[in-house]
């Protein structure tokens, strides 16, 4: 059943990559012969712009751009600066922070492409762990009151986080776009930074419609690009809304993406 694809958006971590760094052979032969083709593929993550780098050029597509922070930034592999970067707003970034504060939760704060914390604990080694981005402390997080932030990023017990996940975007709707990308993790960011809205608007930087894209991934931060692309995949062991709003579901957790290529592409 081919469909013609001329771009491709893959989330990282669940999806193109497991346990942090590891890609099957099978994922990354798929990518290869999409690009061969003609076919440009992006990476889209929650991660920031430096760990997401190191795998456009582990799979050869350092020279394309890549969607980091869960949409509030595009920027090409080896370029310094932004082409689109939609920020938290200062006032919004300084209430999260002392939210957080008064919450008694871990807050990572990443701002000019780097990770700052009050301090080190071990949801900080955890994401350097994760990601490769070190965590800098800076004792209070308040000094960067009227900083714009790229995200912003509460990390708990997972059973902590799924209960206050809804209470946050309540809290934050209409203001925020508030989400996570792993059990752990609520982040915080632009109400126009989505994956969806990254995908759109590199779409409309390259001239490809919607109709000719395909996005894959496997967490709630996935599910407005999965709803975007005119092909949305989802990994089996996604999450519920993310597999109930894609147009298909791999079988595959490991080889997921070469399973989806290989269906709607005729490579």
């Amino acid at each position: 059943m081919a469909v013609d694809i001329r771009l491709i958006a893959t989330d990282l971590d669940g999806t193109l990559v497991h346990n942090s760094t590891d890609i099957s052979d099978a994922n990354i032969a798929a990518l290869k012969a999409a690009v061969d083709s003609g076919i440009t593929v992006c990476l889209a993550t929650g991660r920031s712009h430096r760990s997401a780098a190191q795998f456009a050029r582990r799979l050869g597509i350092d020279n394309s751009l890549i969607i980091s922070y869960n949409g509030a930034m595009v920027r090409g592999c080896g370029e310094q600066q932004p082409i689109h970067h939609v920020p938290v707003p200062p006032e919004k970034a300084s209430a999260i922070v002392r939210h957080s504060m008064e919450s008694r939760r871990c807050l990572h704060y990443f701002l000019n492409d780097t990770l700052y914390v009050t301090h080190v604990n071990r949801w900080g080694r955890l994401y350097l762990q994760r990601t490769g981005d070190v965590p800098v402390p800076v004792g209070d997080l308040r000094k960067f009151d009227g900083e714009c932030p790229t995200k912003l990023l509460i990390a708990d017990e997972p059973e902590s986080i799924a209960a206050a996940l809804p209470q946050e975007q309540e809290r934050w709707g209409g203001e925020l776009y508030v989400t996570n990308s792993l059990p752990e993790y609520i982040e915080y960011l632009n109400m126009d930074a989505t994956k969806g809205s990254a995908l759109a608007w590199i779409a409309q930087h390259l001239g490809v419609g919607l109709e000719h894209t395909m996005a894959l991934g496997d967490q709630l931060n996935d599910l407005p690009m999965i709803q975007q692309a005119a092909i949305g995949v989802a990994m089996p062991d996604g999450c519920d809304e993310v597999r109930a709003g894609a147009d298909y579901v791999a079988t595959s957790a490991k080889d997921g993406v070469a399973e989806a290529i290989g269906r709607y592409l005729d490579l």
